[in-house]
């Protein structure tokens, strides 16, 4: 039996919720996204609506908790936008369990990926076009540019999303695999606001540019484009493909017979291995002999015991992962944060916090060990800031881990509330704002109380764009 099997929710839950939400935006008037570009200000429409339907697909559990595969992504990202005008931008990431292959973006400059891609993408230079393909998306400004001629495909677009995501939370219940139907909705959502095919070929190309400019082949791409091709032949629906052009016609545009040496060769320590093996880690879920599906898809032998050692420890066989662990050869950040985490499930916390103080000589200030660090000693964490929401994430359990252990139930809260919130769950964050301020210790009132303005001032910009604030709740 399949451990993570796709969710069925009842048609007339997801006909009622349908009904409801379309009467909502029926009459809701389309904004205009190009108002205002400030990338993170809260009187730009683009940012509101991305930022929106980010808190709620963050909130699904189809989402791929691993920190180390975020900042992964991030350091990958860090070469191809500097070669953009979304340089000294934030590019939100989210990474999703799905058995359909898939990356998008959304507006406000927000970028998904599905675990079931990377049983195509094999190699590093693979992902960099993707990617570069994507943030090209994002610095073309296709959805505001399409959007503008094309408001009622917003509107669908904001019907399915609100749809598929009020369905699947309304029959979650107690069901480990809500997240995985959930990704499928959000998929098939942005497809319904689909890029014209001239955009998909321009997205290429500037993408391609991007990749000569930061010094990489831009072949990479070429060999994404053929991988898609040969998986489109074997899948009766390949999703990143459905509303896109031929991939014959994408692979002909993008041939290049300039070979050159590349930054990639010189990434000795890259760990995309670890990263691709994070996905399908979370992507074994799905099948139903999940050990025998990581032999078939991962070669590197490390990757892949590092792999079936997340498995374990996601089914909580943490003892499993630990002898999986004990058969690598090689160490990193990959692994050493999943051995820390194993060993606390085992109640072995001396040995997780002697891992973690390990990677703290190195690098002191990471926000991934300095929070777990901070969670298993219960020690308040060092005051880092972050604008990416995974990192917020760790300062924030961090937080409630060591309020709660000073009894500070009022704080605990407050963290607790930011933490839901950024999920979604916004009248449970609201409720355990206005309890926080209700008991709160005269020295706490001002932090709570500017959590609860942010709360507020968050709604009212949704509310402005006329984003239902009942959806999702």
């Amino acid at each position: 039996m399949r451990l993570f099997l796709n969710v069925t929710t009842s048609l007339s839950i997801l006909a009622v919720v349908f009904t409801s939400t379309f009467t909502n935006l029926a009459h809701a008037s389309i904004p205009d996204l190009e108002a205002n570009k400030d990338e993170r200000a809260l009187s730009n429409p683009s940012y509101i609506l991305g930022q929106y339907w980010f808190r709620k697909l963050n909130g699904s559990r189809a989402l791929i908790d691993f920190p180390p595969a975020y900042d992964y992504l991030k350091e990958a990202l860090s070469y191809i936008l500097p070669q953009t005008d979304l340089y000294n931008t934030t590019v939100e990431m989210t990474l999703l369990n799905s058995s359909q292959s898939n990356a998008f973006v959304i507006p406000g400059n927000h970028l998904f990926i599905y675990s079931d891609i990377m049983e195509m993408i094999t190699s590093e230079d693979m992902l960099f076009g993707l990617l570069s393909h994507e943030v090209a998306h994002l610095d073309l400004r296709h959805y505001e540019r399409q959007t503008k001629h094309s408001g009622e495909e917003l509107q669908k677009t904001l019907v399915m999303l609100g749809a598929g995501i009020a369905a699947a939370l309304a029959g979650a219940g107690s069901d480990a695999t809500t997240a995985l139907w959930l990704g499928g909705i959000a998929n098939q959502a942005e497809n319904t606001l689909t890029y014209s095919r001239n955009q998909e070929l321009e997205a290429d190309r500037r993408g391609r540019e991007y990749l000569s400019n930061a010094g990489i082949a831009p072949e990479g791409m070429t060999k994404l484009f053929q991988a898609f091709f040969k998986q489109a032949l074997g899948r009766p629906k390949l999703e990143f493909l459905s509303t896109h052009p031929l991939p014959n016609s994408r692979l002909s545009d993008s041939f290049s017979t300039d070979a050159k040496e590349t930054i990639l060769n010189n990434l000795t320590e890259s760990n995309f291995d670890y990263f691709r093996a994070t996905l399908l880690a979370y992507r074994a879920g799905l099948e139903d002999r999940p050990y025998t599906y990581l032999d078939q898809k991962i070669q590197n032998n490390d990757a892949k015991n590092f792999a079936k050692a997340l498995f374990s420890y996601l089914v909580q066989s943490p003892e499993r992962s630990l002898s999986f662990l004990g058969k690598l050869e090689s160490r990193n950040q990959f692994t050493d944060y999943l051995q820390a985490l194993s060993y606390t499930a085992l109640g072995q916390t001396d040995e997780g916090i002697s891992i973690i103080n390990n990677q703290l000589d190195i690098a002191p200030r990471s926000i991934l060990f300095s929070t777990l660090h901070a969670q298993l000693t219960q020690s308040k964490p060092i005051n880092i800031s972050s604008n990416y929401l995974y990192e917020q994430r760790l300062i924030w359990r961090a937080n409630i881990q060591y309020f709660q252990s000073r009894s500070n139930l009022p704080m605990a809260l407050n963290y607790r509330a930011l933490l839901d919130f950024s999920q979604g769950k916004d009248k449970t964050a609201q409720y355990l704002i206005k309890r926080a301020e209700s008991e709160a210790a005269d020295n706490d009132k001002a932090a709570i109380k500017n959590t609860a303005s942010w709360f507020k001032v968050i709604k009212e910009a949704e509310k402005q764009e006329d984003l239902d604030e009942e959806k999702g709740n």
